[in-house]
């Protein structure tokens, strides 16, 4: 019974995370969706969380990315989302916000604007897609060799069904709490691929050692 409610949660989970990305797609990160790149030359040092407050306080949103670009920590990059009403005066009011902070030169901060388009989510896993692919047909058959006493087709379907059924899970996880795709998301998918196959591989050979316990009993 509690096999049968745990089965039917994963399949509305499933139905409704396929609504969602038909209806509204995967929300993307800030690196993949339309961006603007604000690389800032000081040319001394500055503080991590005060440039993060002024960019908070400036672009009125908490999407910010703010990476050390210079190893001596006199340069920054920040990245915003293309969304912000207003954006490029508030780029110049960041700039000029920056120069009387820190008290720069009459020429100010060498500031370099780039307007980044937005990445399409499928890009990001095209690469891991051939890879997957041979891994999975290497298991495969090995599962067909190992397991083959007791049954190819089941054991083939156990393993396709669980894989997918994980993956799919996942993704409408992410689309339902409308958690944004960044660059983790892939090697977590990584990680739950690799974690179902042993679950499944450790459950076939338990199965395996019981046939032939049973079978030594004959």
């Amino acid at each position: 019974m509690k096999k049968k409610i745990f089965y039917i949660l994963l399949v509305c989970i499933i139905v409704a995370g396929t609504i969602v990305i038909a209806t509204m797609g995967l929300k993307a990160d800030i690196i993949y969706s339309k961006n603007i790149r604000i690389d800032v030359y000081l040319g001394k040092e500055y503080n991590h969380d005060e440039i993060e407050q002024m960019a908070k306080e400036i672009f009125e949103t908490n999407r910010t990315i703010i990476r050390q670009v210079e190893y001596f920590g006199d340069m920054f990059s920040l990245t915003i989302s293309q969304d912000i009403e207003n954006i490029d005066e508030k780029v110049d009011e960041f700039t000029a916000k920056i120069n009387e902070t820190y008290e720069l030169p009459e020429e100010g901060a060498d500031v370099t604007v780039t307007y980044q388009p937005k990445v399409r989510l499928s890009s990001i896993i095209m690469p891991y897609l051939v890879p997957i692919g041979i891994s999975m047909g290497i298991i495969l058959i090995y599962a067909i060799v190992r397991f083959r006493k007791i049954g190819i087709l089941r054991t083939l379907g156990v393993y396709i069904l669980a894989i997918l059924a994980s993956e799919a899970v996942y993704l409408s996880i992410l689309a339902i709490l409308r958690i944004p795709v960044n660059r983790l998301v892939t090697p977590i998918g990584l990680a739950i691929y690799v974690i179902v196959i042993t679950i499944v591989t450790a459950k076939r050979e338990r199965m395996l050692e019981n046939n032939k316990v049973a079978e030594a009993k004959k």
